[in-house]
């Protein structure tokens, strides 16, 4: 008669390389982004649909739409480990910076300190050290 009793249950195995927490914090921030630029996107054509103009409205939806998928496409390399996606990423939070300036300079209020603070937020995580090596394949950028 076989048994019925089993032996200990095996341990659980560590991850072999968890993701740095400042990598999760940066792809999640970004895509916190792109959701926002697919929201502009949605308020882009709801003003189509009531009669807004046609050709710069339709230029705005398919440039934050295009924004969006660059963001999302490097935020999927840089949590696959690939460099690539730092360029994307810290190239769009340059013009996040730069907008959110101009912003705050146009009488923006605090509203404008939101996203300058979570592009640097992005820019600090994607550039600390743990982040680096762990997206480039190891090995630690040169200096």
């Amino acid at each position: 008669m076989p048994s019925t009793s089993s032996g200990p249950a095996p341990a659980p195995r560590p991850s072999p390389s968890p993701r740095p927490t400042m990598l999760v914090v940066a792809c999640a921030s970004v895509l916190l982004e792109a959701a926002a630029l697919v929201v502009g996107a949605g308020a882009g054509v709801v003003a189509l649909v009531g009669g807004a103009d046609a050709g710069p409205v339709v230029f705005l939806v398919v440039l934050a739409l295009g924004a969006a998928a660059l963001l999302v496409a490097a935020a999927r390399g840089l949590w696959g480990g690939r460099r690539w996606g730092r360029g994307p990423v810290l190239t769009a939070q340059i013009l996040v910076v730069v907008t959110a300036a101009t912003w705050w300079g146009a009488g923006g209020g605090l509203r404008a300190l939101v996203p300058m603070g979570l592009a640097l937020l992005v820019v600090v995580g994607v550039l600390s050290p743990r982040v680096v090596r762990a997206t480039s394949g190891g090995r630690a950028a040169a200096s």
